[in-house]
């Protein structure tokens, strides 16, 4: 028989409400503060707040314990870059003078850094530019 928990955001369906108060009664007496009457509604709530609270944990250890020498930080800079010149030049319409402007680089060096990623007007793909060889509008 399933009971339901409900809060003034959600209704919660849970089959193991009952085995609850033996959560919260282990819980309270851990941290040595009395169980309340109320407790059995926001056990939903206490048992996702615990459960985000692992996770924190986990994630904490895990980039505490990271070897930078195995990340591929060089490729994921590199594609990152591209993105972001890519974006610059489609929100310029291709302009090189202007994208660079946004970038506040040197056009000379976003000309590099293009030849660098192998970027060319093919690959802008701007909205509403005119292709030369088809003739028509691209999206």
């Amino acid at each position: 028989m399933k009971q339901k928990a409900q809060n003034s955001v959600a209704q919660i369906e849970s089959d193991e409400l009952s085995a609850m108060p033996d959560f919260i009664r282990t819980y309270a007496q851990a941290w040595m503060q009395p169980q309340s009457q109320e407790a059995p509604r926001t056990v939903p709530e206490a048992a996702k707040s615990l459960e985000n609270i692992k996770e924190s944990l986990v994630f904490a250890y895990l980039v505490s314990n990271l070897n930078f020498k195995n990340l591929p930080l060089k490729t994921f800079m590199d594609s990152f870059e591209k993105k972001i010149l890519l974006a610059c030049l489609r929100l310029t319409g291709g302009n090189q003078k202007n994208a660079a402007a946004v970038m506040s680089i040197k056009p000379t060096v976003l000309f590099e850094k293009m030849r660098k990623h192998g970027i060319n007007r093919q690959q802008l793909r701007l909205p509403g530019a005119w292709s030369s060889s088809h003739l028509e509008m691209r999206d």
